[in-house]
């Protein structure tokens, strides 16, 4: 039998929006903010399928980061410049659009550096990655206004690694509180009147010449505008898009005395990432080793990627150190053919804003910003 919703539930909670966007993620939730200090008198509704962000944007490491040496220059073998380092300048601006919304202590946001490491065997590598900094610092000055990327083998040995023979580092990144910085987001946004109901599901829309209509597994809601912000799930409201959803494998352990580990660090082009959070190592990646079964929307960990970051973790990260594991969570990306981010209009009622990359945190604000302004006189 088809539910609907009654009298009252029209008359106070659903009654008719100017906006209902999709997705109450970073991107969601900051085009809601945008879109409700563009439009004050906008009625804006943002739909969430779980009972919080449930594709990455909770279940994310907490980098503010914008890319390491050998990501970009890996990014480089098929891109132009002009789109590998467009997309860097998106990434920073989009760090400090997010800065811009809510303050360092809302975030807890530290401004520790990203550091790559390279192991003994990865030295050709980091060769290439050394010998590329120049060019990389004069292309980050035409990007973001100042150079980020230098040599930083002298502060191994503080860490305590095995097997680290070398580490870069980029001094313009950071970390952050990914549930506090959510929290304070969707604070921010109720403030402004932005209503935000979980557990509703977006299962399709259709289209009338001056409404749409967005059918959830609770009923159908009606709108002038619709905007699809779910990233990693896109394809479940919108087949047509090139948006493979990725899983991201993380662990964490408990408490360890005397971790010395400070910031953020990198591995491996970015597939491996670790940092100290409370006194305890967490630690993600992997998905390079297992990549076939990695591209799914299933929330679940695996043995094959937990053994692989359990065995870093005793060999490189925390050698000769006793540690137990206290969580294991994934999240889901939204990758794609290409990085770059799809923020376009569907139709003349319909955007989406997508496809991050695993870089959603850097771009989140910057897209929904631009997002907020397309939807905003539809």
């Amino acid at each position: 039998m088809k539910r609907d919703f009654s009298y009252w539930e029209h008359k106070h909670f659903w009654g008719h929006k100017t906006h209902i966007i999709a997705g109450s993620g970073i991107t969601g939730i900051t085009s809601a903010i945008y879109l409700a200090r563009l439009k004050p008198q906008a009625r804006i509704l943002v739909l969430e399928q779980g009972m919080m962000p449930s594709g990455a944007s909770t279940k994310n490491a907490g980098f503010a980061c914008f890319g390491s040496t050998s990501e970009i220059l890996e990014d480089l073998k098929y891109k132009s410049e002009n789109e590998v380092f467009g997309l860097v300048e998106k990434r920073f601006k989009g760090l400090t659009a997010l800065r811009g919304l809510l303050s360092d202590t809302q975030l807890s946001y530290q401004h520790s550096g990203g550091f790559e490491i390279f192991l003994d065997s990865e030295t050709e590598s980091y060769e290439y990655c050394l010998g590329s900094l120049g060019y990389l610092n004069a292309e980050l000055v035409n990007a973001i206004g100042k150079q980020a990327y230098r040599d930083a083998e002298a502060e191994i040995k503080a860490t305590g690694f095995n097997g680290v023979k070398h580490m870069l580092v980029n001094d313009e990144e950071g970390m952050l509180d990914t549930g506090l910085m959510m929290k304070n987001l969707i604070m921010l946004a109720q403030s402004l009147g932005v209503q935000i109901h979980t557990g509703v599901e977006v299962l399709g829309y259709t289209e009338e010449p001056d409404t749409v209509t967005v059918h959830t597994n609770f009923g159908a809601l009606q709108c002038r505008a619709l905007l699809v912000a779910t990233n990693g799930f896109a394809r479940n409201i919108l087949p047509q898009l090139d948006v493979q959803p990725c899983r991201a494998q993380v662990l964490i352990t408990k408490p360890i005395d005397g971790l010395s580990i400070n910031g953020c660090f990198h591995h491996d082009r970015g597939y491996n990432y670790f940092r100290n959070v409370d006194g305890r190592l967490l630690l993600g990646g992997g998905r390079h080793i297992d990549m076939d079964a990695e591209n799914t929307d299933v929330q679940e960990t695996t043995k094959t990627i937990q053994d692989y970051l359990e065995s870093l973790l005793r060999t490189v990260i925390l050698p000769g150190k006793a540690f137990e594991i206290e969580h294991r969570w994934s999240g889901t990306m939204g990758m794609g053919k290409s990085k770059d981010v799809i923020v376009k209009k569907l139709s003349d009622r319909v955007a989406c804003a997508v496809r991050f990359g695993g870089m959603g945190v850097a771009l989140g604000s910057y897209i929904g910003n631009e997002a907020a302004v397309m939807i905003s006189d539809l």
